[in-house]
């Protein structure tokens, strides 16, 4: 993004013309992270879902065999809500890289109107993707056992290089608060009947009608989810406006409202992340069978996120206890459904060996002979007996006997 800003021969300073365009780089950077977010996913969600459809343990019914673990509903739980999570922060990603662009092209005209808008959510979904794929990651290790502990496993590697994302170009925190300050911002010019952006123009909606009670279809939860951001937004200026009525400067009221103000702007990036996914698949143009997938991951991501996140439409109205039990009842089935698709969705992903690096995650599913060899080629396992025994520990021991 041309920032248009540059010095004179004779050291004049020539600004751009908006401060915010010197933030170009930073976004551009901030896209990028998006993606190798949802790659360290990728990779985790691999190595996992491979390792799930291998090892095999207990039993769910006496009278069977010992099964593998993903046959377990829990450890679908783990593992095929990431896989969806890939998908679903691919097309918000490659939505706001499309934006970049356009603003990109709006330049030239001189046409700086979405430039807060670009900022908003480049901040906002850098956040949400480093902090979701870190948890994801965290979660698929956890799902290997002990195995995922293990360094050949590469799961650990990942997590570290997923979670540093986490505060490098922007803390997330702080960019949560950036987020907050645009949807504030956008909340005040609905009253003056501004324009609003894509992102944020349900701010300027009737979100006071009745949600109908029986709309449980994909986009029916995502108007629910619509109205709770909603209400979160409308809750949070209130009570910035009520502390500044109370005599508090707005600084001190705004800190004194962070927390809140946090979550309204996670809220409103995960109606943005749920809203592009349906989107996405809607305008899917493929084979009628991988629009048929989407369409299956594209509703565990919303089964996932709103029950994971119930209590904002809770709280709001938007969803009664009834309809929660049928969608985490709803879950439980499309997880099985999924189940029988998950390695082949992986296998697509084509992370290749080299670039897994991991012994329970290969192509080949050949786990324990690698976790074998791997073990075989620690320094501690060269001899029987560790030099370290020989030089430090023989001594002190027979001292004491």
């Amino acid at each position: 993004m041309k920032t248009r800003i540059r010095v004179c021969q004779d050291g004049t300073y020539v600004k751009p013309a908006s401060n915010k365009l010197a933030y170009g780089t930073m976004v551009f950077v901030r896209v990028g992270i998006c993606y190798d977010s949802l790659r360290h996913l990728m990779r985790a969600v691999t190595i996992a879902t491979r390792y799930a459809a291998v090892r095999h343990q207990s039993k769910i019914d006496s009278r069977e065999s010992e099964p593998q673990i993903l046959e377990y509903q829990t450890q679908q739980y783990k593992v095929l809500p990431q896989i969806a999570t890939v998908f679903a922060l691919m097309f918000s990603a490659n939505t706001v890289r499309n934006t970049y662009y356009t603003v990109q092209d709006n330049l030239k005209d001189g046409n700086l109107n979405l430039l807060p808008e670009l900022h908003a959510l480049s901040c906002g979904l850098k956040a949400l993707c480093t902090t979701d794929a870190t948890s994801g990651i965290e979660i698929l290790r956890l799902s290997c056992g002990g195995h995922g502990y293990l360094a050949s496993s590469n799961l650990p590697r990942i997590f570290v290089w997923a979670t540093a994302a986490q505060t490098y170009e922007g803390e997330n925190t702080v960019l949560w608060l950036q987020v907050a300050r645009y949807l504030m911002k956008c909340y005040r010019e609905v009253s003056r009947g501004g324009q609003l952006q894509p992102s944020v123009v349900y701010l300027a909606e009737d979100n006071h009608t009745i949600i109908p009670t029986r709309d449980l279809t994909n986009e029916g939860l995502v108007q629910r989810l619509k109205r709770s951001v909603f209400r979160m937004v409308q809750s949070s200026a209130a009570e910035l406006e009520s502390r500044q009525i109370a005599g508090e400067r707005y600084e001190r009221a705004w800190n004194a409202s962070s927390i809140g103000l946090v979550k309204c702007a996670q809220a409103h990036i995960r109606y943005f992340v749920c809203k592009q996914f349906v989107k996405s698949v809607g305008i899917y143009e493929g084979s009628e069978p991988v629009k048929q997938l989407l369409e299956q991951l594209c509703r565990l991501y919303l089964l996932y996120t709103i029950t994971k996140n119930q209590g904002i439409l809770l709280r709001a109205g938007s969803l009664s206890n009834g309809e929660l039990n049928k969608l985490e009842g709803e879950l439980g089935e499309l997880l099985a459904e999924l189940r029988l698709d998950a390695v082949n969705i992986v296998d697509a992903f084509d992370c290749h060996d080299a670039v897994l690096n991991s012994t329970l995650g290969s192509w080949d599913g050949d786990v324990y002979n690698r976790l074998y060899r791997a073990a075989m080629e620690s320094p501690l396992n060269k001899s029987d007996v560790t030099d370290g025994y020989q030089k430090y520990m023989k001594a002190h021991l027979k001292s004491n006997l």
